[in-house]
């Protein structure tokens, strides 16, 4: 891809909150994938493009950006890297249970659609699809009236409490399911 020029660019709301920051070499057609899978996508007001010359110059740009400006939108996978994963075990499931909780509230008290996402190892449309059926909570933090939709528009994010009350709703389910047959469930 030498050759090609490579673009970095940046989504911004209203108020120029960062909102993501990515890399296309078509950032129009970009746009448009955003405008479909991405819940966030009504929020973008402004958007800024730079050009470079090599993916390398781009990439590098982009992981620099991610890390200093903190994008909300983007998964900063470099939270999650420094992290053992938390071992459930029968024999210590009390001591499990604090480092389930120490590694999910403690460590990031509000998540956004995409963070919930990466910890269930699911895509973002499994999520709205949770919140959407009431089995994984959310909070709204913020609004603003779209004059586009003639609706709110609202700014959602998933606690760490949230997502462990869902993780426990999961284990009570397993287990009923255990105890009663397959049509056994939790409302």
């Amino acid at each position: 891809m030498e050759g090609t020029r490579q673009h970095l660019y940046r989504h911004f709301d209203e108020w120029g909150n960062l909102l993501y920051v990515g890399v296309s070499l078509s950032t129009i057609q970009r746009l448009s994938q955003h405008k479909h899978q991405s819940h966030w996508f009504n929020s973008i007001h402004t958007i800024t493009i730079q050009q470079f010359s090599s993916r390398e110059e781009v990439l590098e740009a982009e992981r620099i950006a991610i890390q200093k400006e903190e994008p909300q939108h983007n998964l900063n996978l470099n939270l999650f890297k420094n992290r053992t994963p938390p071992i459930i075990t029968e024999d210590k499931r009390e001591d499990s249970r604090v480092n389930l909780t120490n590694h999910i509230v403690e460590f990031k008290p509000m998540y956004s659609f995409e963070d919930a996402a990466h910890v269930f190892g699911v895509g973002t449309s499994k999520i709205k699809e949770w919140c959407e059926m009431g089995k994984l909570g959310y909070v709204v933090i913020s609004k603003r009236w779209n004059t586009q939709y003639n609706k709110w528009s609202l700014k959602k994010r998933i606690t760490g409490w949230q997502i462990l009350d869902y993780i426990e709703n999961l284990e009570i389910t397993r287990q009923l399911t255990e105890k009663g047959g397959e049509n056994a469930s939790i409302q």
